[in-house]
C-alpha cells in the first residue's frame, strides 16, 4: 500500500534476458536511496535479478516484463509478464529458495491476462533495510 511518504517506480522492458541489467541497476539505486546498506542493496539487486530472470524465462515471445518498485520504509517489488504457461515461479525451483533467503516476504500468483487467452504471471516480494535512516 502506498502512503504519502512512499514512492512508486515502474520499469517496463522487453522480457529479454539481455535487458535484465536495467532492472538490477534500478533495484540497487532505489535500495541505497531507501536506506539499505551496501551488502543489503546487493542482496536486493540479486533478488530482483532472480525474479526478473524467472519471469523472462516464462514470458511469451514479444512479451513485456514489468517491475514495480514501491519504496516506503522498505521496498516491495512486483515483477509481472504475460505467458501462455499458467505457472509462476514456485517452491519447486532453486530460484524460489534464493528469493526466499534474500527477502522478508515472497508470493507468486497467476491471473488472466487482460485482452488475451494467456496468463499474467506475478511475483512479489518485500525487503526492509536492517537499519532505517533517521
Amino acid at each position: 500500500m502506498l502512503t504519502a511518504g512512499s514512492r512508486l517506480v515502474e520499469l517496463r522492458l522487453s522480457a529479454d534476458t539481455e535487458l535484465l541489467f536495467l532492472a538490477r541497476l534500478v533495484a540497487e539505486d532505489l535500495a541505497v536511496s531507501a536506506g539499505f546498506g551496501i551488502a543489503e542493496a546487493a542482496d536486493f539487486r540479486l533478488a530482483v535479478d532472480e525474479a526478473a530472470a524467472a519471469q523472462a524465462r516464462r514470458a511469451d515471445d514479444g512479451a513485456m516484463l514489468e517491475c514495480a518498485f514501491r519504496c516506503a520504509d522498505g521496498m516491495t517489488v512486483t515483477v509481472t509478464t504475460t505467458s501462455s504457461w499458467a505457472f509462476p515461479p514456485g517452491p519447486d525451483e532453486v530460484g524460489w529458495h534464493i528469493l526466499r533467503a534474500l527477502t522478508d516476504s515472497l508470493d507468486a500468483w497467476t491471473e488472466p491476462a487482460p485482452g488475451s487467452d494467456g496468463w499474467r504471471l506475478c511475483v512479489q516480494f518485500a525487503k526492509e533495510p536492517l537499519h532505517l535512516p533517521h
